[in-house]
């Protein structure tokens, strides 16, 4: 009986490239097949220290949407939120995306006044949103406790039907699978040490496997997106913080949105399989250490149970945690950057999953044409330094 083919093979680097991808995440993935699929630069590799989609890829909620309140980012999430929709079909490979749509809940007039804020930006900008009041949210999420008897009633809250969730260990798989397919270098268990630059321009890497040449370096490695740049002696203006999650127990179906309340900032989906996916804010202390607390459980659980009391007999099974690099401004950095043929995709907190194959698509774009596409513009370093913050209100409150 024959084998089956392998979706995907993993190799060891080659000496030249004509791109090297640090970081085995969805951005790398995602800008590596983008390179050689639309652009059809072929000796591509991606460089990740441990296995494939071993950091946010593999740490996080699930949840795509395009809902946050700057216009210069929204149409980086509108433009994601297209491409995880038609991938599973590209990728030949079902990356279970559930369009379901989210609902915000608001506790207080200033509340729900920052919701109208939004909805008049995104409804401007053409997406989809419904402000709603507690009975209409009753009607949508009939768990939900939208009482008097609450500990702070829920005053109301919005509708967003571009939203949803897609399995993140299959979007790692399916653009493991599309990277191979295109002819992408997959290098786990690569670590790049150091990255060569001469005048101004970037020239290569050294690795844990040995030194490899390219023209063109791109970084993205999440969380640890400022240790990797100061391989190439850059401080990037980002902090890294902890972000812990956690899953309940499989329950009956009854929960087909994701809901998120913005005064307690907590939010929660259930999976096909049942369970509820759980997470919250960013720890707020600078560390590279993956732990989890009994501090942010009983707090989450306490949120949950404002919105859901129902749910108060039910079992957590387990809980994690991922870093997230963040900039002061809350949005993240993309583009090109002081050293000729360096490139970076960072800064992205707890977002970066919803934005991955728009930021894919985007940087290799860049690479490829030295153009920089319109969805990326305002997002480059250069800001920091200039004076033009891209004030992601919404990022930075939640």
């Amino acid at each position: 009986m024959a084998l089956p083919k392998p979706l995907w093979q993993v190799k060891e680097p080659q000496k030249t490239y004509d791109a090297v991808i640090i970081g085995g995440g969805l951005h790398g993935l995602a800008a590596a097949y983008y390179l050689a699929k639309d652009h059809k630069i072929k000796k591509v590799a991606v460089l990740e220290r441990r296995y494939l989609g071993f950091g946010g890829s593999g740490r996080n909620t699930e949840v795509i949407r395009a809902n946050q309140r700057a216009p210069e980012i929204l149409p980086l999430y509108v433009q994601s939120n297209e491409l995880w929709n038609d991938l599973s079909a590209e990728l030949e490979f079902n990356l279970m995306v559930w369009m379901k749509g989210l609902v915000g809940l608001a506790h207080s007039e200033a509340g729900l006044n920052a919701m109208r804020m939004r909805h008049e930006t995104q409804t401007r900008m053409g997406i989809e949103n419904h402000i709603l009041t507690p009975e209409e949210l009753k009607k949508l999420v009939p768990a939900l406790d939208v009482s008097a008897k609450a500990a702070i009633p829920i005053a109301g809250g919005y509708f967003n039907p571009p939203a949803g969730q897609v399995r993140h260990d299959a979007g790692v798989w399916g653009f493991s699978k599309g990277c191979y397919r295109v002819g992408v270098d997959l290098c786990p268990g690569v670590e790049v040490t150091d990255i060569h630059v001469k005048g101004g321009k970037v020239t290569g890497v050294d690795t844990s496997k040995g030194p490899v040449s390219a023209p063109i370096v791109h970084m993205a490695p999440g969380g640890y997106s400022s240790a990797v740049a100061k391989l190439a002696g850059l401080t990037l203006p980002v902090v890294t913080l902890p972000l812990q999650a956690m899953v309940t127990e499989p329950l009956r179906p009854f929960l087909d949105q994701v809901v998120v309340d913005e005064l307690y900032f907590c939010y929660l989906h259930q999976t096909l399989k049942g369970d509820l996916v759980m997470g919250a804010h960013l720890d707020p202390w600078q560390s590279f250490k993956l732990y989890n607390t009994y501090e942010f459980a009983s707090e989450q659980a306490y949120f949950v149970l404002q919105m859901f009391p129902e749910l108060a007999p039910v079992k957590l099974m387990r809980s994690w945690s991922g870093l997230c690099d963040m900039t002061v401004d809350g949005c993240p950095i993309m583009g090109s950057t002081e050293i000729a043929g360096l490139f970076v995709d960072a800064g992205w907190g707890y977002f970066g999953f919803k934005s991955a194959p728009g930021c894919g698509k985007n940087l290799a774009a860049l690479m490829a044409t030295g153009e920089c596409p319109e969805n990326i513009k305002s997002l480059g370093i250069d800001r920091f330094y200039e004076g033009q913050f891209v004030p992601e209100v919404y990022i930075a409150r939640s």
